[in-house]
């Protein structure tokens, strides 16, 4: 499993709106960062364990709608959440061996949304 031989490494992937932004284009996408983090095996955990973390990264559009409209700004925290709920569904499925419940995939999609605030209102001041 390629996947898992990545994770085991500590490696994130991660995408960097900033990075894929050209100075004269604007940004048309929110990215989101649906957060795991695992003990990696080894060493005793009161003996400075050391983290992983393995992130599922994803881009959510806007470039369809009109951020000076609040029905769309509306429509865009839809799309932010559905996505950020799936993100953190996805990375429970994947890590079987450690089950979360559901109060735990709500949280990661709490904070998977709270993270992607400052974005949003960069690309409301943008629209307006």
């Amino acid at each position: 499993m390629p996947f898992l031989a990545l994770a085991a490494t500590g490696l994130v992937i991660t995408t960097d709106p900033a990075i894929a932004q050209q100075a004269d284009e604007e940004i048309e996408e929110i990215v989101i960062e649906a957060p795991i983090v695992r003990r990696q095996v080894g060493g005793p955990a009161s003996i400075g364990a050391k983290f992983e973390v393995i992130e599922l990264t994803r881009q959510v559009s806007f470039a369809d709608l009109d951020l000076s409209k609040q029905a769309d700004v509306t429509e865009l925290e839809a799309r932010i959440g559905s996505t950020a709920k799936e993100s953190c569904e996805k990375l429970s499925s994947m890590f079987p061996a450690d089950p979360w419940d559901r109060q735990e995939i709500q949280r990661c999609t709490r904070q998977v949304v709270g993270n992607t605030e400052e974005q949003v209102q960069a690309a409301i001041a943008t629209e307006s």
